[in-house]
């Protein structure tokens, strides 16, 4: 995982509903475009082997970036040291960044992470989307098959394994995050993970759920 920190020279910008494609719009732009197209399953449905969390603290940035493919992190890293980050027009005063080794070893079966990962169903009448709570069966249940297609997607192969997705607790109250001007909703919660070395990897490296390239799906590590 590459961590970035990055403080910029004015506090409490307005720019919260465009961190997600500002920070997209920066990685994109230093890796392969096949990973700006997205990797297809069986079912047609495109899928991204990287993911990231940015957050905003005062005039302070706090940057989760990690994938599938290490080398990608390298070059980020690479990219900010050489010509700093570039988010929009924000000027940043200092940019730190560091790698963090999250692998897991080959023989890992289970894992306790922290995250806000988002599942969502169409209300059949407006077409709507409904974002649904992590204490909900079918969040569990979507976000299940989503990481099984994301394995077949990216690594070319089914997933034969057992993938047992708990959740262990969630927020009281849901959070808005933003990509663009189009609102997503998830709450914050605990999840135990139970599946094989290669699967629990895959999803550290590109996240849990829907959305990930959005500010969403980036888990910690909490317990194993």
């Amino acid at each position: 995982m590459l961590r970035i920190v990055a403080r910029a020279t004015t506090q409490n910008l307005l720019i919260k509903k465009s961190m997600a494609k500002l920070f997209q719009s920066f990685i994109y732009a230093h890796l392969p475009e096949k990973e700006h197209l997205g990797y297809s399953s069986s079912t047609g449905k495109l899928f991204k082997s990287v993911n990231f969390r940015i957050r905003y603290f005062d005039d302070r940035f706090e940057i989760g970036f990690t994938s599938l493919n290490k080398e990608y992190e390298q070059g980020v890293a690479l990219e900010i040291l050489k010509s700093g980050l570039k988010l929009g027009e924000i000027h940043f005063a200092e940019t730190t960044v560091e790698f963090i080794n999250r692998r897991l070893a080959e023989d890992a079966v289970e894992i306790v992470v922290c995250g806000d990962v988002c599942a969502a169903i169409k209300n059949r009448v407006t077409g709507r989307k409904i974002f649904l709570e992590p204490g909900d069966s079918r969040h569990t249940e979507i976000i299940t098959k989503h990481s099984i297609q994301k394995f077949e997607a990216l690594l070319g192969k089914p997933y034969t394994k057992e993938l047992l997705i708990e959740p262990l607790w969630q927020s009281l109250k849901p959070q808005t995050f933003w990509y663009e001007k189009t609102p997503y909703i998830a709450w914050f919660a605990k999840y135990k993970i139970q599946a094989d070395s290669q699967m629990l990897n895959l999803l550290l490296d590109t996240g849990l759920g829907g959305d990930s390239m959005k500010n969403l799906g980036f888990l910690e590590v909490v317990g194993e």
